[in-house]
Protein backbone atom coordinates (compact mmCIF):
# COMPACT_ATOMS: atom_id res chain seq x y z
CA UNK A 1 0.00 0.00 0.00
CA UNK A 2 1.48 3.40 -0.94
CA UNK A 3 2.19 5.99 1.70
CA UNK A 4 -0.44 8.65 2.33
CA UNK A 5 1.24 12.03 1.87
CA UNK A 6 -0.30 15.13 3.41
CA UNK A 7 0.49 18.44 1.77
CA UNK A 8 -0.09 21.39 4.08
CA UNK A 9 -0.32 24.65 2.15
CA UNK A 10 -0.45 27.72 4.38
CA UNK A 11 0.16 31.41 4.66
CA UNK A 12 -0.53 33.62 7.66
CA UNK A 13 -4.30 33.53 7.18
CA UNK A 14 -5.28 30.35 5.34
CA UNK A 15 -4.31 26.69 5.51
CA UNK A 16 -5.24 23.79 3.26
CA UNK A 17 -4.72 20.15 4.20
CA UNK A 18 -4.45 17.97 1.09
CA UNK A 19 -3.92 14.21 0.86
CA UNK A 20 -2.09 12.50 -1.97
CA UNK A 21 -2.28 8.73 -2.26
CA UNK A 22 -1.79 8.08 -5.95
CA UNK A 23 0.94 9.63 -8.02
CA UNK A 24 -1.32 10.08 -11.07
CA UNK A 25 -4.26 11.69 -9.21
CA UNK A 26 -4.80 15.19 -7.86
CA UNK A 27 -4.59 15.61 -4.09
CA UNK A 28 -7.91 15.70 -2.25
CA UNK A 29 -8.89 17.68 0.85
CA UNK A 30 -7.91 15.77 3.98
CA UNK A 31 -9.56 18.29 6.32
CA UNK A 32 -11.65 21.43 5.84
CA UNK A 33 -9.67 24.58 5.06
CA UNK A 34 -8.62 26.59 8.08
CA UNK A 35 -8.82 30.38 8.03
CA UNK A 36 -8.14 33.11 10.54
CA UNK A 37 -9.13 36.76 10.63
CA UNK A 38 -5.89 38.68 11.12
CA UNK A 39 -6.24 42.30 9.96
CA UNK A 40 -3.12 44.42 9.39
CA UNK A 41 -1.50 46.01 12.42
CA UNK A 42 -2.74 49.48 11.44
CA UNK A 43 -6.31 48.19 11.81
CA UNK A 44 -5.65 46.40 15.09
CA UNK A 45 -4.01 49.38 16.77
CA UNK A 46 -6.48 52.14 15.97
CA UNK A 47 -5.80 54.20 19.10
CA UNK A 48 -2.75 56.37 19.55
CA UNK A 49 -0.10 54.74 21.71
CA UNK A 50 -0.32 55.45 25.42
CA UNK A 51 2.12 57.69 27.25
CA UNK A 52 4.50 56.66 29.97
CA UNK A 53 6.74 58.55 32.38
CA UNK A 54 10.49 57.99 32.42
CA UNK A 55 11.75 56.31 35.60
CA UNK A 56 13.83 59.40 36.44
CA UNK A 57 12.51 62.91 35.97
CA UNK A 58 9.19 63.94 34.53
CA UNK A 59 9.70 63.26 30.81
CA UNK A 60 6.96 61.40 28.98
CA UNK A 61 7.26 59.25 25.90
CA UNK A 62 4.99 57.15 23.73
CA UNK A 63 4.51 53.54 24.75
CA UNK A 64 5.08 50.97 22.02
CA UNK A 65 3.39 47.56 22.29
CA UNK A 66 5.93 44.76 22.89
CA UNK A 67 4.85 42.77 19.81
CA UNK A 68 3.21 43.46 16.49
CA UNK A 69 -0.36 42.06 16.84
CA UNK A 70 -0.56 41.07 13.16
CA UNK A 71 2.73 39.15 13.37
CA UNK A 72 1.62 37.53 16.65
CA UNK A 73 -1.62 36.47 14.94
CA UNK A 74 0.41 34.64 12.30
CA UNK A 75 2.46 32.87 14.99
CA UNK A 76 -0.73 31.84 16.78
CA UNK A 77 -2.14 30.49 13.49
CA UNK A 78 1.04 28.42 12.97
CA UNK A 79 0.64 27.04 16.49
CA UNK A 80 -2.96 26.04 15.71
CA UNK A 81 -1.90 24.26 12.50
CA UNK A 82 0.90 22.46 14.35
CA UNK A 83 -1.62 21.31 16.98
CA UNK A 84 -3.85 19.82 14.30
CA UNK A 85 -0.86 18.07 12.71
CA UNK A 86 0.15 16.65 16.09
CA UNK A 87 -3.34 15.21 16.64
CA UNK A 88 -3.48 13.74 13.13
CA UNK A 89 0.06 12.31 13.39
CA UNK A 90 -0.94 10.55 16.62
CA UNK A 91 -4.02 9.18 14.84
CA UNK A 92 -1.73 7.97 12.01
CA UNK A 93 -3.84 9.92 9.52
CA UNK A 94 -0.78 10.41 7.27
CA UNK A 95 2.55 8.71 6.64
CA UNK A 96 4.50 11.60 5.13
CA UNK A 97 4.20 15.37 5.34
CA UNK A 98 5.14 18.21 2.97
CA UNK A 99 4.88 21.83 4.15
CA UNK A 100 4.34 24.61 1.61
CA UNK A 101 4.39 28.17 2.94
CA UNK A 102 6.12 31.53 2.52
CA UNK A 103 9.48 31.67 4.36
CA UNK A 104 8.26 33.41 7.54
CA UNK A 105 5.24 31.13 7.95
CA UNK A 106 7.40 28.10 7.19
CA UNK A 107 9.74 29.12 10.01
CA UNK A 108 6.80 29.64 12.38
CA UNK A 109 5.40 26.21 11.50
CA UNK A 110 8.75 24.49 11.86
CA UNK A 111 9.22 26.05 15.31
CA UNK A 112 5.83 24.74 16.47
CA UNK A 113 5.84 21.22 14.97
CA UNK A 114 5.95 18.32 17.40
CA UNK A 115 8.33 15.38 17.16
CA UNK A 116 5.59 13.12 15.79
CA UNK A 117 4.93 15.48 12.87
CA UNK A 118 8.62 16.24 12.30
CA UNK A 119 9.34 12.51 12.01
CA UNK A 120 6.96 12.38 9.01
CA UNK A 121 8.23 15.58 7.37
CA UNK A 122 9.81 14.78 4.00
CA UNK A 123 10.12 18.28 2.62
CA UNK A 124 9.42 21.99 2.70
CA UNK A 125 8.74 24.47 -0.09
CA UNK A 126 9.06 28.15 0.73
CA UNK A 127 6.40 29.45 -1.67
CA UNK A 128 2.81 30.65 -1.34
CA UNK A 129 0.54 28.14 -3.09
CA UNK A 130 -2.67 28.95 -1.15
CA UNK A 131 -4.38 30.23 -4.32
CA UNK A 132 -3.34 27.21 -6.41
CA UNK A 133 -5.80 24.45 -7.30
CA UNK A 134 -5.00 20.92 -6.08
CA UNK A 135 -3.93 20.04 -9.63
CA UNK A 136 -1.54 23.01 -9.79
CA UNK A 137 -0.09 22.07 -6.38
CA UNK A 138 0.46 18.49 -7.56
CA UNK A 139 2.15 19.71 -10.74
CA UNK A 140 4.45 22.02 -8.76
CA UNK A 141 5.45 19.32 -6.25
CA UNK A 142 5.30 16.07 -8.23
CA UNK A 143 8.91 15.92 -9.44
CA UNK A 144 10.41 16.78 -6.09
CA UNK A 145 8.20 14.76 -3.73
CA UNK A 146 6.53 12.08 -5.87
CA UNK A 147 3.03 13.24 -4.93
Amino acid sequence: MPDLIWIVVADGEKCRFLASEKRNADPTPALPDLETDNPPTREQLTDRPGRTFESVGNRRSAYEPPTDPHRQGKRDFAKKIAGILLDKARERAFDKLVLVAPPTMLGDLRAELSGEALDRLIGEVNKDYTRFTPHEIKEALSDQFKV
